[in-house]
């Protein structure tokens, strides 16, 4: 009797394994199938990119921001990473921001924010475009915004402006200004970081210096024009904006 509850249990122990053994090879053969489907979907026509979009370009091509995002139609859309993709566009020099997206599965989106120019900076018959963030953006002059003069070559396109120690005085300076000033001046005059003047669109001179105590210039040159609008003034001095001078022709 001992014996044969032994052989049951012996056989129950040996069908057990078996059934586990059945059980690990079609969860094998199911996972084999699913990654062969997935394989297959994966490089079939139904999962390649059949378009791809980009918006916002002005100064850029096309050509240029879809070779540096690395999409382009007939690749997998699946492999398809839109950050690394943004990334890598973000490196061009015009390129203030971009974001890619898909829309569905197979049609990409590039969406791109250029670098817009705020002023020219100029030495000599030499001039270079500048954007709010300080990124020397390309060569060229516009006659639509203000220069900035400097008694030496300014940085080349794809570099910063702290490159250059009287063009990164003025650049503070410029985008230290309230909008209603930055609006009036026409040029400015950085021959070094000490000497940065302005000039006005009523021909009025701003003797600026450093881009230092910003809010007290910006208030005491804002007052001083507000009181001496329509008088003779020709020069203002906020340099030690505490106390700003004036002078009258």
């Amino acid at each position: 009797m001992v014996d044969e509850r032994i052989a049951r249990r012996r056989a129950e122990v040996r069908a057990g394994r078996r059934a586990a053994r059945l059980r690990r090879t079609l969860l094998v053969a199911l996972l084999l199938t699913i990654t062969g489907a997935g394989v297959w979907f994966e490089r079939s026509e139904y999962a390649t990119v059949v378009e791809v979009r980009v918006a916002g370009v002005d100064r850029l091509d096309v050509t240029t921001v879809m070779e540096r995002s690395g999409v382009g139609v007939g690749d997998a859309a699946l492999r398809l990473r839109p950050g690394a993709s943004a990334r890598r566009i973000e490196e061009l020099t015009l390129v203030r921001a971009a974001t890619v997206r898909r829309t569905g599965l197979r049609v990409v989106h590039i969406d791109i924010q250029e670098r817009a120019p705020i002023y020219t900076a100029v030495h000599r018959a030499t001039g270079v475009l500048v954007d709010r963030d300080g990124v020397v953006i390309d060569q060229g002059r516009r006659i639509d915004l203000p220069e900035v003069r400097l008694r030496s070559a300014p940085p080349e396109p794809g570099e910063l402006v702290v490159a250059h120690a009287a063009l990164a005085n003025a650049h503070r300076a410029w985008v230290g200004l309230s909008g209603p000033l930055r609006s009036r001046v026409v040029a400015m005059s950085a021959p070094d970081p000490d000497g940065l003047e302005m000039l006005l669109d009523t021909g009025q001179t701003v003797r600026f210096g450093r881009a230092e105590l910003l809010e007290d210039k910006v208030r005491a040159l804002g007052a001083i024009l507000d009181d001496v609008s329509g008088s003779e003034i020709i020069m203002i001095d906020v340099r030690v904006p505490d106390f700003p001078v004036v002078r009258i022709d």
